[in-house]
């Protein structure tokens, strides 16, 4: 019988539209990489559906406008059916803590289009972003389907909150029984999935990135950050990132180290709070609020800054770090965090407890005060991203699991 290459199909609803290229950027450089491998590949991002005639808010334009199949840098070809499915307040919280009503509705609306994309296209593996929503639905169609399903998943609280609201463990439960391997973002994601759920085929396997291309290094600072030290932070403005924290624990060294300047990438709904915290400090002229960046210039503000900080609590396993630490950056972080698994205190950066600005404003000290270490520490950060986190190394890791899932699927046998 002739063999032919692993066919996946890989489902994210929080997947870039041509519209909104900044919205699940890690999903695309995910799929790309997935892309590159010997395999063929076909993404499905299912998403929202709003009628062109009321879309009047940039998000919602990016749903209303998106076309039916895109294919993005790289080739990877994907396929934008619509569902009956809006993650925005107050659905989005009420769907958290019931979430089965929602789901079914967005089942009911998606089914025909995925039964007759997985028939054209005959995948051998189901690949979900997200046990909730994606791994539902598809789990919803598995006898149908007769494919293995993985789920990948990439955020604490959607885990650890099933202790806390019985039906939405009921709704993941679903997808625990049948999903044949179940992938977590870090080792604390993991013993949390195993903790609440014993019989999951649990795996942890990180996130990665591309190295970055020679020309990022080679271009030079523009003259509003010559001769200054830089500490770089960029986030989604929401309480978790604490950003506010990073700034008040810059306040308390910033007299120590004249020529540092603190700038900050970001946008969201604490920008009103670290604007007004930056003001209270008296801060502007060393606080730089910059906005929403494209990916490609965050890259090129990492190469240029001389340290990242981001003390955000509860982060899986956030790809910002990854980026930092691969232009060769120190980097500083919550030591509750996914990145802790490969990061170490004192050899790649700092960690600090959560919410102690204190203990950020110490590190950020430390990394100012001492060039020779802070360079070490980003020699280091980049080294260990070269050597166990780029996108080829732990895709290889992905497949595995793949073909796994694949040759102990019940009565499933892939050609050779």
């Amino acid at each position: 019988m002739q063999s032919r290459r692993l066919r996946v199909l890989f489902l994210a609803s929080y997947f870039p539209k041509p519209d909104n290229s900044l919205m699940g950027t890690w999903a695309l450089t995910q799929a790309q990489a997935l892309a590159r491998q010997d395999i063929e590949l076909l993404a499905v991002s299912f998403t929202s559906w709003v009628p062109k005639q009321i879309a009047t808010t940039r998000g919602a334009k990016a749903y209303a406008h998106c076309p039916k199949e895109f294919i993005w840098t790289g080739g990877v070809r994907v396929r934008y059916p619509r569902w009956l499915y809006y993650p925005v307040p107050p659905v989005k919280g009420w769907a958290y803590v019931n979430p089965e009503p929602y789901l079914k509705m967005a089942w009911w609306s998606a089914r025909q289009e995925l039964h007759r994309i997985v028939e054209q296209f005959q995948p051998d593996v189901l690949f979900c972003h997200h046990s909730l929503p994606n791994g539902w639905v598809i789990n919803q169609s598995l006898p149908h389907l007769q494919k293995p399903l993985i789920t990948s998943d990439y955020d604490f609280e959607e885990m650890s909150d099933c202790a806390v609201y019985p039906k939405r463990r009921k709704a993941v439960q679903a997808v625990v029984e049948s999903a044949s391997a179940m992938i977590c973002a870090s080792k604390r994601m993991e013993n949390s999935v195993q903790s609440l759920f014993p019989q999951a085929k649990t795996h942890t396997i990180h996130h990665a990135i591309d190295p970055f291309p020679e020309a990022a290094f080679q271009l030079p600072r523009p003259a509003v950050l010559k001769n200054k030290k830089v500490i770089l932070a960029c986030a989604l403005f929401a309480e978790r990132k604490g950003v506010p924290i990073l700034v008040r624990a810059f306040h308390q060294i910033c007299s120590q180290h004249p020529d540092a300047i603190l700038r900050i990438i970001g946008s969201g709904p604490e920008e009103a709070i670290i604007k007004a915290t930056i003001a209270e400090l008296g801060l502007a002229d060393r606080v730089q609020m910059v906005g929403r960046k494209p990916h490609a210039e965050v890259l090129q503000e990492m190469v240029w800054a001389d340290c990242f900080a981001l003390v955000g609590w509860d982060e899986p396993f956030a790809t910002v770090y990854l980026e930092a630490m691969a232009a060769g950056k120190p980097v500083i972080c919550c030591n509750d965090g996914g990145i802790t698994d490969v990061l170490q205190d004192g050899i790649h950066g700092y960690t600090v407890p959560p919410k102690d600005i204190q203990a950020t404003a110490n590190a950020l000290d430390r990394i100012l005060k001492n060039d020779a270490k802070r360079i070490e520490l980003g020699h280091n950060a980049k080294r260990l991203i070269e050597r166990e986190l780029t996108w080829d190394i732990q895709m290889a890791k992905l497949l595995n699991l793949f073909e796994e899932a694949i040759d102990q699927h019940p009565g499933y046998a892939l050609a050779r």
